[in-house]
């Protein structure tokens, strides 16, 4: 099954933000954070780690894990495009 681009997990938080009318300064604050993490997160320069993930969990109501797998399947894609690009692994025979 071939895989489109999925959204970086920082796209789906800043429309989510947005709808709560706060500032990335004042859920930073919130979440207990640098204002710079969040904002690192929000425009995919940092990928969401396990303990974001819980912190968003705990702020948003979503379930744990949520983040974390939105973050893995934007990872795998990545490397999928990376893979087309080197040399393919040979499999290695038992």
């Amino acid at each position: 099954m071939d895989m489109h681009n999925p959204a970086h997990p920082g796209e789906v938080l800043t429309g989510w933000i947005d709808d709560l009318g706060l500032s990335v300064t004042a859920f930073s604050q919130h979440l207990g954070i640098s204002r710079v993490m969040l904002s690192r997160i929000l425009n995919g320069h940092a990928a969401v780690s396990a303990d974001m993930d819980i912190r968003l969990s705990e702020a948003l109501g979503t379930s744990p894990g949520f983040w974390l797998r939105m973050q893995g399947q934007r990872d795998l894609w990545e490397a999928r495009q990376r893979a087309e690009e080197r040399q393919p692994v040979a499999r290695l025979a038992a």
